[in-house]
């Protein structure tokens, strides 16, 4: 029952005309034009479309003329924040499956084309990546959507790298793409901070983990162009920075969203592109560990309890000791005590008498010497 609704509420397929006619009037095209342009990449302008369908027909149209001014993000604050996060990488590198995953790749090109050309940086494409691109074209086995896709980013790709925006990265790669990847990665990433774009979860983590492990690396520096040698002394106390190897996403409107590993249960997951390592915690290790150092917090604070509780029992038994001793020494009374000065007394007055009487005797003894 669920299907067949859903298939009720689908929307109706749009006669040809009428298709042409809007898409037309939207990219201020002649009808023959989009036609022509549609038939280009295999698509029958004849045949009716349903809503989802029209959205390619306009990422063809949008590739094939260069006109993507439908694709942007329009919250506000989203091109500051995509700057904040570009700017930092001196290269920022962009696999296949991204450049096919929907709509995604045009918005993102689109709302970071200012800020790549402003702070004179380029999205580098590989050679192996248009080659994966002109495979999949033609590959029966793929879905008429990647098809068609596979077969228009190349114009869009080629009209980028006219704007300066993208360069087709020559690298004499062979062999596995993301193998190759990796290892320019370990090459390049020795001297430059650099960001992957890739939809490949397992190649965004080989990626990260080489990031952290060339972390425990010294970074070499960047060779100092003639000018700087020639007009900028070089800093003596100048650090060199560490590495930074990011791999990202990208989501609906071209959003980047980072991988991250967590250190704990070695698990990757994505997250807002933050300036940070790749090795984070992820939420449910961070709440496990929290609950955790709370547990630990509570059971410190019983056995300091404890020790303290020991500690006043030793005190109590102590005072109580010290009481039992003191019930059980003789009380001296005042008649005790005038009875104990009465006898010094005493003998201090005999000690006087034979003191006075021995100083009688000696003198005695001299008289009679005389």
């Amino acid at each position: 029952m669920g299907k067949m609704k859903g298939r009720g509420n689908a929307p109706k397929p749009k006669p040809k005309t009428e298709v042409t006619s809007l898409l037309a009037s939207e990219f201020k095209l002649g009808a023959d034009r989009i036609a022509t342009t549609l038939r280009s990449v295999g698509i029958n302008p004849d045949l009716p479309v349903n809503e989802e369908e029209l959205e390619l027909y306009r990422e063809v149209i949008a590739c094939k003329v260069g006109d993507r001014s439908r694709y942007v993000n329009t919250e506000e604050g989203y091109e500051e924040a995509l700057d904040e996060q570009l700017r930092s990488f001196d290269e920022i590198y962009v696999d296949t499956a991204p450049i096919l995953q929907k709509d995604w790749f045009l918005y993102f090109v689109n709302d970071a084309m200012a800020i790549i050309k402003r702070r004179k940086k380029k999205l580098i494409v590989l050679e192996k990546t248009l080659e994966e691109l002109h495979g999949l074209k033609n590959n029966p086995e793929k879905d008429r959507e990647v098809r068609i896709r596979a077969t228009i980013r190349p114009d869009l790709l080629r009209f980028l790298a006219r704007k300066g925006v993208v360069r087709i990265g020559d690298t004499g790669s062979i062999g596995i793409a993301d193998d190759h990847l990796v290892r320019l990665f370990a090459h390049v990433g020795s001297a430059m901070d650099l960001l992957l774009i890739t939809q490949d979860r397992g190649l965004s983590e080989r990626i990260v983990r080489l990031g952290a492990e060339m972390e425990q690396k010294p970074k070499e520096e960047r060779p100092r162009r003639w000018y700087e040698r020639l007009f900028f002394k070089k800093e003596e106390t100048e650090s060199v920075v560490g590495h930074r190897m990011v791999a990202c996403k990208l989501v609906e409107q071209g959003r980047l969203k980072r991988l991250y590993i967590c250190p704990e249960c070695q698990e990757s997951y994505y997250d807002d592109l933050h300036a940070c390592g790749g090795i984070v915690l992820c939420g449910r290790c961070y709440l496990r560990l929290k609950e955790e150092e709370k547990r630990q917090v509570e059971a410190n604070r019983k056995q300091r309890e404890t020790e303290l509780k020991a500690e006043e029992e030793r005190q109590r038994r102590m005072e109580e000791e010290e009481r039992r001793r003191e019930a059980m020494r003789p009380k001296e009374t005042v008649e005790d005590r005038l009875l104990v000065q009465k006898k010094r007394l005493y003998r201090r007055f005999l000690c006087s008498l034979g003191l006075v009487a021995l100083i009688a005797v000696v003198a005695l003894i001299l008289l009679l010497v005389r």
